[in-house]
């Protein structure tokens, strides 16, 4: 049986080694391709892993920034104010508030409010007057709005306005887009009257400024407010037809004082220049005849006012 198995195992070996045939080029140009490919795809992934473990490992997550603080924003508020070449009347510096407000006396003159606020958002700054008795008014007045932008480096901001007809003056946040104990800010409020002058300050007083030693003659005053046509009304008798005209007024204007006879024609007429404190000014009036009456009128920008005092005495 055995050596049947050797015969035919030895008849089909040639056939079979003949059907055997050794690899050719093109395919072992393939294998090395194959191999190739693998090698450059593993390499990849290793440097993708390296790359992405290392942005983790050298790029942590930045930490939270810390709160801001009042204290400090309210100081750069301040600063970023600068020094005021004019007198200051008023000047404070808070941390930004839903309810902030506080109160000063009231100023004479044209007043300019700056402002100015660091951190983030904006507010609206109000100056409310609180009216007097006479004016009949029962709710404050509003004198001045100015919004402020608030910002790492606040700029600065200004409004122009006046105090005329108040007894008390608040000023009030009353616009605030800024979020808790994120926003200082700080404001100024600077006179052009020279120095402030309040309304206790005799200096202020125009009817002080003409120091009269006698009440001989006739006088007209207090605050007014009057455009080119002005007001009229007669001399009395007494003040006579040769006299003098003494006047003050507050401001930047000009007073005008005429002397006209009943049937229009102008006898006189002197222009006062108004300042800060208030000045006395004397003239001699040219001698007029018959009846006279005078006319008084404030020469200056719409809605400003003055405070005026004027004495007709008798040579």
């Amino acid at each position: 049986m055995s050596d049947q198995l050797e015969e035919i195992f030895a008849r089909t070996r040639p056939t079979a080694i003949q059907a055997i045939r050794p690899p050719g080029a093109e395919a072992a140009r393939r294998t090395v391709r194959i191999r190739r490919r693998r090698r450059a795809v593993g390499l990849a992934a290793v440097v993708v892993l390296a790359v992405v473990g290392g942005v983790f490992v050298r790029k942590p997550a930045p930490p939270p920034l810390p709160p801001a603080d009042p204290v400090q924003l309210t100081q750069t508020a301040k600063v970023a104010l600068g020094t005021s070449t004019m007198p200051t009347a008023v000047e404070k510096a808070a941390e930004v508030t839903p309810n902030w407000s506080a109160s000063s006396a009231v100023y004479f003159g044209v007043l300019t409010l700056h402002a100015a606020c660091a951190g983030t958002g904006k507010i609206t700054l109000a100056v409310m007057g609180n009216p007097g008795s006479e004016s009949q008014l029962t709710e404050p007045i509003e004198l001045a709005r100015l919004k402020v932008p608030c910002s790492e480096r606040p700029e600065p901001v200004r409004t122009d306005f006046e105090m005329g007809g108040v007894i008390g003056i608040d000023y009030k946040i009353v616009e605030n887009a800024t979020a808790p104990r994120s926003a200082g800010f700080a404001f100024r409020l600077t006179s052009d009257t020279g120095e402030p002058l309040t309304v206790t300050d005799s200096r202020a007083n125009a009817r002080n400024a003409l120091n009269l030693t006698s009440d001989k003659g006739f006088g007209v005053g207090g605050g007014k407010t009057a455009g080119p046509r002005g007001w009229k009304d007669d001399l009395p008798s007494h003040v006579g037809t040769d006299f003098r005209i003494l006047a003050a007024c507050t401001g930047h204007g000009t007073l005008v004082v005429e002397i006209l006879k009943k049937s229009g024609k102008a006898v006189d007429t002197v222009r006062v220049p108004c300042h800060w404190p208030p000045k006395r000014y004397d003239f001699e009036s040219t001698r007029g005849s018959g009846d006279l009456y005078y006319r008084i009128s404030y020469d200056h920008t719409a809605g400003s006012s003055t405070d005026l005092a004027v004495q007709f005495v008798p040579k």
